[in-house]
């Protein structure tokens, strides 16, 4: 379970990600839950049936967060 800190931190990093989205890419990223390990994220925008969202997913936020939060294991989209 991830602390209250840890969750505003997330929520920071996930606002931070849609920001660059949505100014180079027309995209949105907003966080649905996290539980300390699982991300869960919804992407929208531009990127909502776009062919790359999985790499942005994976390569973008995935790694972005990864990078500062090394326990979570997994982010995903609904």
């Amino acid at each position: 379970m991830a602390t209250w800190n840890e969750f505003e931190r997330m929520k920071e990093t996930i606002q931070t990600i849609s920001h660059y989205a949505e100014i180079y890419h027309n995209g949105k990223v907003e966080l649905v839950s996290f539980d300390g390990e699982n991300v869960v994220v919804h992407l929208g925008g531009a990127c909502e049936g776009c062919p790359l969202m999985p790499w942005t997913l994976h390569r973008v936020v995935e790694s972005t967060v990864q990078d500062l939060f090394p326990k979570v294991k997994q982010v995903t989209a609904v």
